[in-house]
C-alpha cells in the first residue's frame, strides 16, 4: 500500500474534500480493473482505495495527519481503515455503473482474503470513574480511603479465557479460523460487501470445545472489590488520581480506575490554591490599642500580634501555614483577615465611655481646625 496517501492520490496535504474526491474519481477511471486490464492496475486500485478511505473521512484524516504515515499504520489495522467505507456505494454516488464481479474480487481488492495477515480485535476493559470526599485536614496530611468498587472482573474459574478448565482449543466454527466474517450481496447498484471481526472469537480464530460453566464463555463476571486508595498531601477539588488495573477486566488490557477528589467545606478556612484564609474577629478596642489574639491553624492554635490602629479588612500572614504543595516542596500561607467586631448592645456605662471618647476626638479636631485658622489669618 502507499506510504503517503496524499501522494497516492496526487494531491496536496491542504486539499479540500472536493479536490480529494475529484482526484480519486479520475484515478478510478484510469485504473479500475473493468477499464484497465494491466495487472498493475489492480495494485494501484488497492492503493488509491485505501488512500481515499482515510482522506475522505474527516476523523480518519485528522488521525493520519496527527500521527503521520508510519505511526498511523502501527495504530490502525486494515479493518479500521476500511470501516464504514463501501466501495460500491462510493462509486455509485460518483456516477459509475460498475462494481466488482464476485465475492472473491471484493476480498482481493481490499486484500482481505484468507491470505492476508490475521488481525485480532483487542479485548480492552473500560476505565471506571468514581468520586471521593476528603476533608481539608486529610488533604493537608494525606490519607487513605477505602472504596467499594463495582466492576467487571476476570472469571476466577477459567482465569479469564472463557474455557472450561481442561477444554481443548479448536478452530472457531463461525469464521472457520479466519478471525473475520465477510458477507456480500448483489443489488441493482452493484455488490454490497460487509467485512467484520468475528463476534464469537473476537478475531482470534480460536474457540474451545467447552465454555466455562461459571461465566458462560465470556471470561468475565460482575464483582465487587474493596480497595484502599492513597490520597497524597495537597490534593484539591478536581484532582484526579489513577489506579492502574482496577477498571473493567479485558483479556488484553484491564482498564484503570480514576478517582476524582472533592474537598469538603471547612468551618475555619477558605482555600484558594495552596493558601488558606481565616477570618479573625476582634473587638474594636483591641483594634484601636492593639493586643494579642489566638488563631486557628491546621496544626492547632497560634497567637498573633494585633497592631494598634488595625483596620477592618487588614491582613496578617502566617508564612508556610497553608496547604502543602502537591507537586512541589513547601506550603502555601495562612492569610488572616481581620474583622472588627462592633457590639450590637451596650450598657449605659459603655455608652458613656464611648461618648467621652467621641467628645475627646471631636475636641482634637476643633483644635486642629483652630490652628489651621490661626495660621491662615496670620498671613493677612
Amino acid at each position: 500500500m502507499a506510504k503517503d496517501y496524499y501522494e497516492a492520490l496526487g494531491i496536496k496535504k491542504d486539499s479540500s474534500q472536493d479536490e480529494i474526491k475529484r482526484a480519486y474519481r479520475e484515478l478510478v477511471i484510469k485504473f479500475h480493473p473493468d477499464r484497465n486490464k494491466d495487472p498493475k492496475a489492480t495494485d494501484k486500485m488497492k492503493e488509491i482505495n485505501e488512500a481515499y478511505a482515510v482522506l475522505s473521512d474527516p476523523q480518519k484524516r485528522q488521525q493520519y495527519d496527527t500521527y503521520g504515515s508510519d505511526a498511523f499504520h502501527q495504530r490502525y489495522t486494515q479493518d479500521d481503515i476500511f470501516r464504514n467505507f463501501d466501495i460500491n456505494e462510493v462509486l455509485r454516488q460518483m456516477g459509475f455503473n460498475f462494481g466488482f464481479g464476485d465475492d472473491s474480487d471484493i476480498f482481493s481488492m481490499f486484500d482481505m482474503g484468507q491470505g492476508r495477515r490475521q488481525v485480532r480485535m483487542e479485548d480492552v476493559g473500560n476505565d471506571i470513574l468514581t468520586r471521593v470526599n476528603v476533608s481539608l485536614e486529610e488533604a493537608a496530611k494525606g490519607t487513605e480511603k477505602k472504596i467499594t468498587l463495582n466492576h467487571i472482573k476476570a472469571c476466577e474459574h477459567c482465569k479469564g479465557n472463557g474455557a472450561e478448565p481442561g477444554s481443548k482449543t479448536i478452530k472457531c466454527p463461525q469464521c472457520n479460523g479466519s478471525g473475520r466474517v465477510g458477507t456480500a450481496r448483489r443489488t441493482p447498484f452493484g455488490i454490497m460487501q460487509t467485512i467484520t471481526t468475528c463476534g464469537k472469537c473476537g478475531g482470534s480464530g480460536k474457540s474451545f470445545e467447552k465454555s466455562c460453566k461459571v461465566c458462560n464463555g465470556h471470561g468475565r463476571v460482575a464483582g465487587q472489590d474493596k480497595i484502599d486508595v492513597k490520597i497524597p498531601r495537597g490534593v484539591d477539588t478536581g484532582t484526579r488520581l489513577r489506579v492502574r488495573g482496577m477498571g473493567d477486566f479485558g483479556a488484553d488490557h484491564t482498564g484503570d480506575l480514576y478517582v476524582d477528589i472533592a474537598i469538603e467545606g471547612n468551618k475555619n478556612f477558605t482555600r484558594q490554591g495552596d493558601d488558606l484564609y481565616y477570618d479573625l474577629r476582634i473587638p474594636f478596642h483591641t483594634a484601636a490599642i492593639g493586643g494579642i489574639a489566638t488563631v486557628q491553624t491546621l496544626d492547632g492554635t497560634e497567637t498573633v500580634k494585633i497592631d494598634a490602629g488595625t483596620q477592618n479588612g487588614d491582613t496578617i500572614y502566617l508564612k508556610g501555614k497553608g496547604m502543602p504543595r502537591m507537586n512541589g516542596s513547601g506550603s502555601g500561607n495562612e492569610i488572616i483577615r481581620v474583622v472588627i467586631d462592633v457590639p450590637r448592645h451596650l450598657s449605659s456605662e459603655q455608652k458613656e465611655l464611648i461618648k467621652k471618647l467621641a467628645d475627646m476626638d471631636s475636641g482634637k479636631e476643633e483644635k486642629k481646625e483652630g490652628k489651621k485658622s490661626g495660621r491662615f489669618f496670620g498671613f493677612l
